[in-house]
C-alpha cells in the first residue's frame, strides 16, 4: 500500500520542478507552495558529485558540510539517481508548520537555499554552489495526497520522507 501513496506522491513532485531566483537581494520560489502549509520537499542541482564534493560549504553554525558528504557517498549503493530534464536529487526534507503558527513549507525550502544559524540547511547561497540557475526544487502538500497507511512509531512526514528515500534512493545530501 505505501508503494502506491509513494509512487502517486513521487509522479506529483517530478512533474512540478520549480527554479529559484534572486532578483536583487531577495530568494524568490517560482510556483512555490503558499506560507504556513506542511509537506515534503526535493532539491535538484545539475552539478556534478565531483562538483558537490570539491564544494566550499556554508560557514553558518550548523549547516550541513555539503563536500563532505558528498565526498563519503560518492560510491556508495542505493543513492538516489532520480533525474528530471538535467536535474538530479541531491536533497529531500519535510516542512510544515512550526511553534506557535510560523514557518511552514515555503520557509523551509527558502531556508535550504539562504541558510540560517543552527538550522541544519545546506545554505546553497553561502556555498561555492550558488549559481541558482543550476538548482530546481519541487514539493508536495499534505492536503495532494492520500495516505491511509500508518508506522505506529513515526509522524507522517517523517514516515513518508523515510519511505521515499528508501524506495527511490537515499538523496546524495541527506545526513540522516
Amino acid at each position: 500500500m505505501f508503494q502506491l501513496t509513494l509512487e502517486a506522491l513521487n509522479r506529483i513532485q517530478e512533474c512540478r520542478l520549480c527554479r529559484v531566483a534572486r532578483p536583487g537581494n531577495r530568494l524568490q520560489l517560482e510556483s512555490g507552495p503558499p506560507v504556513k502549509v506542511d509537506g515534503l520537499y526535493w532539491l535538484y542541482t545539475s552539478y556534478t558529485n565531483a562538483e558537490l564534493s570539491s564544494a566550499v560549504p556554508s560557514q553558518k553554525q550548523n549547516s550541513v558540510p555539503i563536500n563532505t558528504i558528498a565526498a563519503r557517498r560518492e560510491n556508495l549503493g542505493m543513492i538516489c539517481s532520480r533525474k528530471v530534464d538535467s536535474f538530479r536529487v541531491v536533497y529531500n526534507g519535510i516542512g510544515g508548520v512550526g511553534l506557535k503558527g510560523h514557518g511552514g513549507l515555503r520557509e523551509r525550502i527558502l531556508q535550504e537555499f539562504r541558510g540560517g544559524e543552527g538550522t541544519g540547511s545546506l545554505a546553497i547561497c553561502d556555498t561555492s554552489l550558488s549559481d541558482l540557475t543550476r538548482w530546481r526544487y519541487s514539493y508536495v502538500l499534505w492536503s495532494e495526497i492520500e495516505h491511509a497507511e500508518t508506522i505506529e512509531y513515526l509522524p507522517l512526514g517523517e514516515q513518508l520522507e523515510t519511505m521515499w528515500r528508501l524506495h527511490f534512493g537515499w538523496p546524495i545530501l541527506c545526513s540522516r
